[in-house]
């Protein structure tokens, strides 16, 4: 008797594989001869017919309604597959993204917060949540989302995520209001008495720019009576105060500093009222009995209060009380680039001293050799020292960097006149009258180049470019 093979029948589960295969190798070859985008489209959908739990048949029709141009439709279609598959974290991951490519931002931080729970600790999850939602315009959970995140994960990366987001609303956006949140969030979780001042400080100057005046002051007051030799606080304090008091706010902090001569803030925010009234000359002596309470408390005064001092003794025209103020900060302070490029700055306008303005001026450019004033400062020694070539070529790299900053182009156009190229002279000094119309020798040089000031038009300054950001010591 002949024997019959009997072949048992493949499961059901296999009978789809192959025929969900068979569409998509069909949706394949049909995009590659470039067929019709329906029958495309119709192949692979089919494909995830008869294999809904492959991920394959998915991806190619959401990439086939993308390139269609269909975003919401390609959006649907994975967000099927991952209602069917909730535990598929690529899945739900990949669905956030796309929500937050096709601008609907409410759905991806819905998904970002799914695959956040199948991945608790992936940080780049959390902050594309807080993305989505602030995109949302739902800042109130951004702001709690990135509140628990500091607590629950406290690292430099998501103590720092408010005030990024702070600077994206300030610089990108121009929304100081949005901004100011974000920084009441990062004061809640600084690690320290410097960082928590900082953003106070931060905080008052988006106050000023969102235009809530009496926040500002109080984030001031608040900053000085943490830290009392908080430079920026004073000044600004001093300022807001002169601008809204005038006279009767100078005279209420000088009754105030002397009722409390060892009280620092007090007369750090005396001198800045004094300075915003442009009296530099009382304005100087605040700052000496300043400094007589640093030398009481045997307290190494800050590199900001030193270029404060020095400046204002500067502008006063006390140059060789600037320059010792200037010597023993770089005592304290050897890396304090801010100093020496002042320092070389100064003795290049006074045209002495080019020698050791030269080494400062270099030791600054080498330290942030991306700052275009420090640049600047290192071309106008040249330019003392007659070294109008070498000059010119650090002129005009501090231009790359500060295209229309006002001093930078009158120097480049005094470089360019001693190397006789005076047509470009005349083009320099030309545009630095349009973007500043107040600068008597630049109309001099000018006129007598035969070029009438009143009749150039004026410009708006391009922006600069980003230096270094780092701090000096």
């Amino acid at each position: 008797m002949r024997s019959i093979a009997i072949t048992a029948a493949p499961p059901p589960q296999d009978i789809a594989f192959s025929r969900a295969l068979a569409f998509y190798a069909d949706g394949l070859l049909r995009q590659a001869e470039s067929t019709g985008t329906a029958s495309v489209q119709e192949a692979f959908d089919a494909a995830r017919r008869f294999d809904p739990d492959s991920r394959r048949p998915v991806d190619a029709a959401v990439l086939q309604l993308l390139e269609q141009k269909r975003p919401a439709a390609a959006l649907d279609a994975l967000e099927v597959f991952c209602r069917n598959h909730p535990d598929d974290f690529a899945a739900q991951r990949d669905l956030a993204r796309l929500a937050e490519a096709g601008e609907d931002y409410k759905r991806a931080a819905l998904y970002c917060d799914a695959a956040a729970r199948l991945h608790p600790d992936d940080l780049t999850l959390a902050a594309g949540r807080i993305r989505a939602l602030f995109a949302a315009k739902r800042d109130r959970e951004a702001l709690r989302a990135m509140r628990t995140l500091a607590h629950d994960k406290p690292s430099p990366d998501t103590r720092t995520l408010p005030i990024f987001w702070a600077m994206t609303f300030i610089r990108r956006t121009n929304e100081p209001a949005r901004a100011l949140p974000c920084i009441e969030v990062a004061a809640t979780t600084a690690t320290s008495t410097a960082q928590r001042v900082e953003c106070r400080v931060f905080y008052g100057e988006t106050a000023l720019a969102a235009g809530r005046t009496n926040d500002a002051l109080e984030a001031f007051k608040k900053a000085l009576h943490e830290d009392p030799a908080q430079i920026r606080a004073a000044l600004a304090l001093g300022a807001l105060l002169q601008a809204r008091d005038g006279a009767a706010a100078l005279a209420r902090q000088t009754r105030r500093a002397e009722r409390a001569p060892r009280d620092l803030a007090a007369w750090l925010t005396l001198a800045g009222l004094q300075i915003a009234a442009q009296d530099r000359t009382n304005a100087s002596v605040a700052l000496s009995h300043a400094r007589s309470l640093f030398d009481a408390g045997q307290l190494t005064p800050p590199v900001a209060f030193d270029l404060l001092q020095g400046g204002t003794l500067d502008e006063l025209g006390r140059g060789d009380e600037a320059a010792a103020i200037f010597k023993e900060a770089l005592h304290r302070h050897p890396r304090a680039d801010i100093i020496m490029n002042y320092l070389a700055y100064m003795w290049a306008v006074a045209n002495v001293r080019l020698d050791e303005a030269e080494r400062l001026a270099q030791q600054a450019v080498q330290q942030k050799p991306r700052n275009g004033a420090y640049l600047d400062t290192l071309g106008w020694v040249r330019y003392r020292q007659q070294r109008f070539a070498d000059a010119l070529t650090l002129l005009l790299q501090a231009q790359e960097k500060m295209p229309d900053d006002p001093t930078v182009l009158d120097h480049l156009g005094d470089a360019l006149a001693s190397l006789n190229r005076i047509p470009e002279a005349t083009a320099f000094w030309s545009r630095s009258f349009a973007v500043d119309a107040t600068q008597v020798p630049v109309a001099a040089k000018l006129r007598a180049q035969g070029v009438n000031p009143a009749r150039i038009p004026r410009v708006t300054p391009r922006p600069e470019t980003e230096a270094d950001d780092d701090e000096s010591e």
